[in-house]
């Protein structure tokens, strides 16, 4: 039975994860409907997941419930700005924390994204890249020791993830990405919370200011209507 459960959690999250895909990435406009029963259909699994799916994205601000099923809100430039917000908030408290007593930190997660993100960086790979990105940003709060910061930031992380897949594969050179997440660790050993705060809220304002150009920018094709219209995904394989 707890097995069972898992499963269908897991299905849901493999859902949650393709229809934010498609919204932050412009592909399901404002103002879509999504219909619970149809989206089932569409990838072939019962209205469990797909309920466990839509709670994600309400619970994300990227949805909200009407009668009939539930619509797109997205993204607008003040949820982008609220968002980059608290994790400038969460980040500078992590890095109090870190810089109090760094001789008692774990660097290897911190290491090992620097190191991912600067063999995608080489290799052109602007998604690893994201997602190293993001790994970089996630040990970085964990480190800060609060449960309720890294709870609230497991909400949030998902939307970062795609939309700095968006904005990074838009940008010409990551090189000066890369070299903020370098000098930020190194202060980080060496104790220097000013200075972290420092790179910390100039790295965070610059990704802010792409983030904004970048979603701000007018479509360049026309997209479906709907959840359903234009979109015939795959069913879903079960989780092992």
């Amino acid at each position: 039975m707890i097995q069972k459960r898992l499963t269908i959690r897991s299905l849901g999250d493999q859902i949650a994860a393709d229809v934010r895909s498609t919204i932050i990435h412009g592909q399901l406009p404002v103002g879509s409907r999504i219909i619970e029963t149809e989206l089932a259909d569409q990838y072939g699994v019962s209205r469990g997941p797909v309920r466990d799916a839509l709670q994600l994205l309400l619970n994300e601000g990227l949805i909200f419930r009407q009668r009939q099923g539930c619509v797109v809100s997205g993204l607008s430039e003040k949820d982008v700005r609220d968002m980059y917000e608290v994790r400038v908030c969460f980040e500078e408290l992590a890095v109090s924390h870190i810089s109090a007593n760094p001789q008692a930190v774990s660097w290897a997660g911190m290491e090992q994204a620097i190191d991912t993100m600067g063999k995608a960086l080489s290799e052109g790979d602007t998604n690893r890249y994201a997602q190293a990105d993001l790994d970089f940003h996630h040990e970085l709060i964990l480190g800060s020791n609060n449960s309720r910061v890294i709870a609230f930031w497991s909400v949030i992380k998902p939307l970062f993830s795609v939309m700095l897949e968006v904005t990074n594969s838009q940008d010409k050179d990551l090189t000066p990405s890369y070299d903020d997440h370098i000098a930020i660790i190194n202060s980080l050993k060496d104790g220097k919370s000013a200075d972290v705060a420092t790179l910390i809220t100039r790295h965070l304002h610059g990704s802010l200011e792409r983030m904004i150009r970048t979603f701000s920018a007018p479509p360049t094709q026309e997209k479906p209507s709907s959840a359903v219209e234009g979109q015939r995904p795959g069913p879903i394989p079960s989780a092992s």
